[in-house]
């Protein structure tokens, strides 16, 4: 397994997903396994932001996965790998909330900055090196922007994250959506708006630095 996972780890960093998918769909379990690797921290971190619970969000995620390798038969050549799972990963966490709910085990957490049992979104991505001391000005900046997406209504929280965390462009959002592109335009510019405002109230505005929020990039 040691080195099966290896294996699938190289071909992570070294190969498209075009490549990966293609391998997978032939049978390759390491391939599939690399796509596994490459996407499930922001699979988790956008499965978290609909249900507010790290456990059941890694659970739908996995679920997501599953579900992926077994509709890659289905999987539609020119379609993007990322948006294609990222649509699966959020229709499963939205299964899941709503069977949650109708168990009635399902509590939605407040939304305040006080709330310890909500597990940070941003920290599920993982960072790169740096100093002790860069690393305590990225987490009080987290903090912050956390904080901020917390209080985002779902829809453009998701949106949010789509673009700031996951990196998808206004047409692949739109595509993981279901929605018209101008629809994700209006969502993406309330969110990003309603987080300045958030963090103009903190007095802090260098933290939109640390997801690069630029509403105009397509």
């Amino acid at each position: 397994y040691e080195k099966s996972r290896s294996e699938s780890s190289l071909m992570k960093n070294i190969q498209s997903d075009e490549l990966l998918v293609k391998r997978a769909r032939e049978g390759s379990y390491e391939a599939f396994d690399a796509l596994v690797l490459r996407y499930q921290y922001k699979a988790v971190a956008l499965a978290q932001s609909i249900l507010r619970n790290q456990e059941l969000a890694k659970d739908a995620s996995q679920n997501a996965f599953v579900k992926a390798y077994f509709g890659l038969k289905n999987f539609k050549e020119g379609c993007q790998f990322k948006t294609w799972l990222f649509r699966i990963v959020i229709n499963e966490a939205k299964d899941t909330l709503r069977k949650e709910k109708s168990r009635g085990l399902f509590k939605m957490q407040q939304e305040t900055d006080q709330d310890e049992e909500f597990e940070p979104i941003l920290e599920l991505i993982p960072s790169q090196t740096r100093s002790p001391k860069e690393e305590l000005e990225m987490k009080e900046e987290k903090e912050k922007l956390e904080s901020a997406i917390r209080k985002l209504p779902e829809r453009e929280r998701e949106v949010f994250i789509l673009r700031y965390l996951n990196d998808l462009s206004l047409a692949e959002i739109a595509e993981a959506l279901n929605l018209a592109v101008g629809s994700v335009k209006a969502h993406l510019s309330h969110g990003l708006e309603k987080v300045k405002s958030f963090l103009i109230q903190k007095s802090d505005l260098k933290v939109e630095s640390a997801l690069k929020l630029q509403a105009e990039r397509g």
